[in-house]
């Protein structure tokens, strides 16, 4: 075990240094490496579209050129809407050396393995190893959009007396209930900006993620639950 640790450890150096250069593992052409098939993605391809080389960045066969077969390849996924994974384990937003450990904790495992952990694999291959390893080194560092991030753009929106603005970060299901709730009570936004305490979480998935907020002297407390939208961004969806 010690051996497999100290040469995964090698390995994320190497991989930290390197990853640039590599092609992304053919599982998922999220060549932006933000977790989403979109044009970001085609953009890179493009820009390696007919040329030929090793490691380029689009050539998903590994053929030495980026051409038509690395395109279709390409298309099926943006046209699928295909969501890849994210390496934050721990669902705290950014991915780092917390989400490293978690990897390591499985890594060379595989779904007959008591260590074995889904999250990690994340080129679905169903073993955990240098690809998955890979994928990881790909975000590193990354940080995500967060719900505090959201609410405090809401709030600067809503003090400014910009309901337009203040109600894009409320899911569509729910915003134009909001924007009326706002629209009767254009002269309180700034007290009720003023009177909103500091959230605390409560509850976090992939997706959900559950705060309570308290009024500013603390005396009573609600709930605001957020989902995160197809773009990765975060809306409130109760308030």
């Amino acid at each position: 075990m010690y051996c497999q640790k100290a040469t995964l450890i090698v390995n994320l150096i190497l991989l930290l240094l390197t990853s640039p250069v590599f092609a992304q593992p053919n599982w998922c052409p999220d060549l932006s490496a933000d977790d989403f098939v979109n044009f970001g993605d085609f953009a890179v391809f493009a820009n390696n579209w007919q040329k030929s080389g090793v490691g380029l960045v689009g050539d998903f066969d590994d053929s030495g050129t980026v051409d038509i077969y690395d395109l279709t390849y390409f298309a099926y996924f943006w046209l699928g809407d295909y969501e890849c994974k994210n390496a934050d384990f721990n669902l705290d937003y950014k991915i780092n050396f917390l989400d490293y450990a978690k990897l390591a904790n499985a890594w060379l495992t595989d779904v007959n393995n008591t260590n074995w952990d889904a999250e990690c694999d994340l080129d679905y291959s169903e073993y955990i190893d240098l690809n998955d390893l890979r994928i990881l080194c790909q975000r590193w560092l990354r940080t995500y959009p967060t719900p505090t991030d959201a609410f405090e753009a809401f709030k600067s929106a809503l003090a400014a007396g910009d309901i337009d603005e203040a109600v894009t970060y409320f899911a569509d299901f729910v915003a134009d209930d909001y924007r009326n709730i706002f629209n009767e009570n254009t002269d309180k936004l700034q007290n009720m900006v003023n009177n909103m305490g500091d959230l605390s979480l409560e509850y976090r998935d992939r997706d959900i993620a559950v705060y309570e907020i308290s009024n500013i002297a603390g005396t009573k407390f609600y709930p605001v639950i957020f989902i995160q939208a197809d773009d990765g961004s975060w809306k409130i969806a109760v308030f």
